[in-house]
């Protein structure tokens, strides 16, 4: 029969209870000696053996430690410590799901536990199950009703299932009872500033601005009262007193444009209301006058006016910019060339601008001399507006002027190089980059594009020499420093150059890395559930929740997984041809890995907590051969799956679920993919590919049941009938590049047909889709053609043709 942790004797109870004061304080090496000490007299107790493990999981030895808490368990199933230490394994190791139903398990042996109540109450939240979050909730507050933290902790469960009501009940109960500890200031200020919120959310506006009323004395963020009483006044339709409010907060920051608008709608105006359109520009040239020195009030105009007033608007902006040397001015406003007339407006100005000053030195409506930087300002934002409409051999001459009129300023440099790029010089590139990073050897920021460019031009090596002059003196490992501050835009772009290179292996590492980022994000909240209810911080505690949910739709993680998943498909293809990628080795002496320029793989002993060192294994793949070695159609599903709860509505996430999908086989599943996609754009140009390779795949796989297959046809017939795979490449220049993709991917029997197709990509018809990304992609798919040499370079001299400049075909 097993024994409990109060069935050992008195000295080794205390012993156990001395173990986990060791785990709280991270001193791993002194715990597992005590609980080896109890194991000597008691080596079945089950509880000690789950210490025990829970110290080897930290030590860096997770097999032996997960081994003994199993074996701590089988002994003791009841054991609601060995249970913890599980779920506390299991969550480190970032197992949430497993770490809940061990947690779960805990509770059913010591349903009272707050401490694991807690911890499970954290884990719900993570796992976005809220509703089982208000059940934990409710009971700690039911075990001890005077705790301050379980009521705010409830009543953010309650927000979080929309129950607005409920949670303000409770924040109102928590209020009349008694608190212990009792409330600080900064608490007491964020809580009944909460309750506000939460009334706001519950539709209760007028109850809402008079309790507002009554806690300004407790508030000490005035901001963020003035703020809600500005909204509350204006929902309640007090729109003069609203209008002061609004007034007093643009007063404090002229830059908040929620502010502005706040104030325009007092004044019963809408910026998207045409007819408006004379009275917000009187109502915010009153503004003006008033904070002449806010950029919000000078641009805000720009994005709804037209005709005279635009240009009245533009003109005063411009003006000021150029005067001021702004160089962000074209990024300011690039968002307006989105209205083709709005674009031509402003480049006429700046033209206007450059040609006064160049033949008066001075603006046509002014008195004075323009310092002679003006005219440099006017070239550098011209070539930014050429070469936004393609114009490179424009851009450039321009460009070249703004540099012969500074020649030691950077930006002009920076905005060459950015015209290279375009028009398809790499090298060239790369090189104005660098010149540009050696004018200013201490700007982070033009370190950082000089990284950038280097790896669009596959210098992978030298991109990370140069990264590297920015990590910080006193750091134990370059390359793992370069994991510890998540450059995630650096991670992504190193992959993208080892995979143009065909190293398949590498690309994958970074790719990970990038994504591993992402997960270090998400999993970073796990902190905040419990450090932000304790700190009271409640507002931002739930903008938090909810911000977390959208992490993984940022462009870079869906960048890099999108990335990673094509990378498993061409392994999975490859192994599958008979021709299985091989991991390419590096020399590792030429990697500058320490600061002293040594090379250094293998283990390094970093600081790990209070007395105790870890082992990390630096560089452990250099190669990435675990990625290369690894089920890759399983790994690519983990990433599609993750893809589809996180970016559900975009294309690009279902046409990769359907290449996993088709590869393991799994064809109801591709139909589904299918079927999504034409949900989001039943015009998408995939569908007749993806389509055509589902019958094809269904025909020529002997293995998948007649009946199923027959029921398959028959749902792909109705929904699509008869669809041919080069559907739509007359009008798309998407559509033949997916389509060509299709045919290579159906068997080089379709190869000819393919290259025929990627012939015509740069045909005249395709003008207005073609980017110089597209046809390099062309020229990737005809050499997987098996494509001629002349043919090859007939396409190359059509290429240079369209793109003069380009060193890339």
């Amino acid at each position: 029969m097993s024994m409990t942790v109060s069935e050992l004797p008195h000295k080794e109870q205390t012993l156990f209870r001395q173990t986990l004061k060791l785990y709280e304080a991270r001193q791993y090496k002194k715990g597992l000696k005590v609980s080896e000490q109890i194991l000597k007299k008691f080596p079945d107790h089950g509880e000690t053996l789950a210490v025990k493990g829970l110290f080897l999981t930290h030590m860096g030895r997770k097999d032996e430690g997960y081994e003994l808490i199993d074996r701590g368990i089988e002994i003791n199933p009841r054991s609601s410590i060995s249970w913890h230490m599980y779920g506390i394994v299991c969550r480190n190791d970032q197992k949430n799901d497993q770490a809940i139903k061990c947690y779960e398990e805990a509770i059913k042996a010591d349903s009272d536990n707050m401490h694991i109540l807690r911890e499970l109450a954290a884990l719900y939240t993570q796992g976005r199950l809220f509703a089982k979050v208000v059940e934990i909730r409710e009971r700690l507050v039911k075990l001890n009703p005077t705790f301050p933290m379980f009521w705010m902790g409830l009543a953010v469960a309650y927000h979080l299932t929309g129950r607005y009501d409920l949670a303000i009940k409770v924040i109102s109960a928590h209020e009349s009872g008694k608190n212990e500890p009792p409330l600080n200031k900064l608490q007491i200020s964020e809580l009944v500033l909460y309750k506000n919120v939460l009334m706001e959310l519950n539709g209760e506006y007028q109850q809402a601005l008079e309790h507002l009323k009554e806690i300004r004395p407790q508030i000490t963020d005035i901001t963020a009262w003035k703020e809600q009483k500005a909204k509350l006044l204006l929902k309640v339709d007090r729109k003069e007193a609203a209008a002061t409010a609004y007034q007093d907060l643009i007063a404090r920051n002229a830059e908040n444009n929620e502010y502005i608008l706040g104030y325009l709608a007092c004044n019963g105006l809408d910026i998207n209301c045409e007819k408006d359109e004379d009275a917000v520009i009187e109502v915010i040239d009153t503004l003006q006058q008033q904070f002449p020195t806010s950029n919000r009030l000078r641009f805000l105009p720009l994005t709804f006016t037209t005709g005279d007033n635009f240009s009245k608007a533009a003109a005063s902006l411009v003006k000021y910019s150029l005067r001021k040397g702004i160089p962000s001015l074209f990024s300011s406003l690039k968002a307006l060339y989105a209205d083709q007339w709005k674009a031509a407006a402003l480049g006429t100005l700046v033209e206007g601008y450059a040609t006064q000053i160049r033949d008066t030195q001075r603006f046509s409506d002014s008195t004075e001399d323009e310092p002679s930087s003006v005219l440099m300002w006017c070239q550098y934002y011209l070539a930014q507006h050429y070469d936004y409409h393609g114009d490179y051999e424009r851009a450039l001459a321009l460009i070249e002027e703004a540099v012969c009129l500074a020649p030691k300023i950077v930006e002009p440099y920076m905005i060459k190089a950015k015209i290279l790029k375009h028009a398809g010089d790499f090298r060239g590139a790369r090189d104005i980059m660098d010149f540009a990073r050696q004018l200013d050897l201490g700007d982070r920021y033009i370190n950082s594009k000089c990284v950038k460019y280097m790896l669009r031009n596959n210098e992978p090596d030298e991109a990370e020499k140069t990264f590297l002059m920015f990590i910080r003196d006193d750091a134990p490992h370059l390359v793992q420093e370069t994991l510890e501050i998540q450059a995630i835009w650096y991670m992504c772009e190193r992959g993208h150059a080892f995979r143009r290179q065909g190293d398949i292996g590498r690309a994958l590492k970074h790719y990970h890395q990038a994504i591993a980022s992402f997960d270090t994000y998400y999993q970073d909240q796990m902190d905040f559930h419990s450090y932000s209810i304790r700190k009271g911080t409640l507002r931002t505690y739930v903008d938090i929740i909810e911000w977390e949910g959208t992490v993984y739709s940022h462009p870079i993680y869906q960048d890099a997984a999108r990335s990673a998943i094509e990378c498993y498909a061409e392994l999975a293809d490859l192994k599958a041809a008979g021709t299985p990628f091989t991991p390419i080795v590096h020399e590792t002496d030429s990697k500058p890995l320490t600061r002293n320029g040594s090379s250094q793989q293998g283990q390094h002993n970093l600081s790990a907590g209070i007395g105790e060192t870890k082992v990390f294994d630096v560089e452990k793949d250099p190669n990435g051969t675990e990625f290369v070695n690894s089920d890759t159609l399983a790994e690519a599903l983990k990433l599609v799956e993750n893809l589809e709860k996180s970016c559900d509505s975009a294309p690009e996430t279902h046409m990769l679920a359907f290449e996993v999908h088709l590869r393991m086989q799994k064809y109801f599943l591709v139909l589904k993919s299918i079927n999504a996609l034409k949900t989001i754009d039943a015009e998408h140009p995939a569908l007749p590919s993806m389509v055509t390779r589902l019958n094809q795949a269904l025909d020529t796989d002997d293995s998948f049941a007649a009946s199923l297959k027959g029921a398959l046809k028959s749902q792909v017939s109705k929904a699509f009938g008869s669809t041919a795979i080069d559907a739509g490449t007359d009008q798309s220049l998407a559509a033949l590049l997916i389509a060509a993709r299709g045919m290579l991917a159906i068997g080089q029997t379709h190869a000819s047909q393919a290259k025929d197709l990627l012939m015509k990509a740069t045909d005249d018809k395709y003008a207005d889709q073609r980017t110089l990304l597209r046809l390099l992609e062309a020229k990737q798919l005809l050499e997987k053609c098996n494509a001629s040499e002349s043919d090859l370079a007939q396409f190359s001299l059509e290429a240079k043709r369209l793109y003069a400049l380009a060193t890339c075909f």
